[in-house]
């Protein structure tokens, strides 16, 4: 389920009103990690896509 940012946003705050500050340092720790691999995934798509849509420089024994 892909929420828009602001309903996302309202979300975490309303979660992080009731923990205590050493949960809400834990869920902010959590919430950083998960934005790290979001942005390294996005980094592995683009090389990705960049490493498909380039010309091979590899010669190949079947034409």
């Amino acid at each position: 389920m892909r929420l828009p940012t602001k309903q996302l946003i309202a979300k975490i705050e309303n979660l992080s009103n009731g923990l205590t500050p050493e949960q809400l340092a834990s869920f902010l720790d959590i919430i950083d990690a998960m934005t790290a691999l979001v942005e390294e995934a996005g980094d592995l798509k683009v090389d990705n896509d960049t490493k498909n849509n380039s010309p091979s420089t590899e010669l190949s024994v079947f034409h």
